[in-house]
């Protein structure tokens, strides 16, 4: 599925930014498909799937925090109960519901931007075929590293004198992959039926280093939709028509 690659040969190499008229972005606005709605959608709802995240990990430290204090005879089961309600309001299902209506909407806005990319650049300008643009996410083993390839790509497409995105994109890529796996390795601990001390001090220590790489990565990501938006608007604007 993968395109044969030209270098850096795509179009103009002086093509981007806001500056207008070049021979790369000749016809685009025309091909441009708007990104401000679903960005700010994608960006919405990854804030939200952030912060149920943290609120999930702090339920967790009180939890935690409550069974070591009451095992030291220093707070009282009302506490304890106090603690748990607190947590037991952070389910799987709302978790997930959140993941995946995050994910969709920022698979719409991917979408969109690898069509601009296009636009601006040739299919040539991108490593693998469109329909990894939403595929690659759903394959095993595929998606180690083709979604970051497809995210790459577009960016290079898009950026002013297809500049490279240094590290963003693959700090990016590495917090979103460790998280991923840390999270598993949280969800496992806590699926346990009975959960001694030291079991529950692995899952909260498990869950805010899951937790701490998802917010690194959500940001870094919404850094990235704003900024490949930001370029494809602004040269649809300038573009000849």
């Amino acid at each position: 599925m993968n395109h044969p690659q030209h270098g850096t040969t795509f179009g103009d190499e002086g093509a981007g930014g806001s500056g207008g008229g070049s021979a790369g972005d000749a016809g685009y606005a025309a091909r441009h498909r708007a990104l401000t709605g679903w960005g700010a959608a994608a960006t919405a709802l990854i804030l939200l799937t952030l912060l149920y995240d943290v609120l999930l990990t702090v339920g967790d430290w009180r939890v935690y925090l409550a069974v070591e204090h009451y095992l030291a005879g220093t707070v009282t089961e009302e506490e304890i109960q106090s603690a748990d309600d607190f947590s037991a309001f952070f389910t799987a299902w709302k978790g997930a519901a959140l993941i995946v209506a995050a994910g969709l909407v920022f698979l719409a806005w991917l979408w969109r931007a690898r069509l601009n990319a296009e636009a601006l650049g040739g299919a040539r300008s991108q490593r693998r075929a469109r329909g990894w643009t939403v595929g690659a996410w759903m394959v095993p083993v595929a998606n180690l590293w083709i979604p970051y390839q497809v995210v790459t790509d577009v960016w290079k497409a898009s950026a002013p004198r297809r500049a490279n995105p240094g590290p963003v994109l693959a700090l990016w890529w590495g917090c979103w992959l460790i998280g991923g796996m840390v999270g598993r390795a949280y969800t496992y601990q806590v699926m346990q039926e009975t959960l001694s001390e030291d079991g529950l001090r692995r899952a909260v220590y498990l869950g805010t280093v899951s937790t701490a790489l998802d917010v690194l990565a959500g940001v870094l990501v919404i850094h990235v939709v704003h900024r490949i938006g930001g370029w494809q608007t602004r040269r649809a604007a300038a573009a000849p028509r």
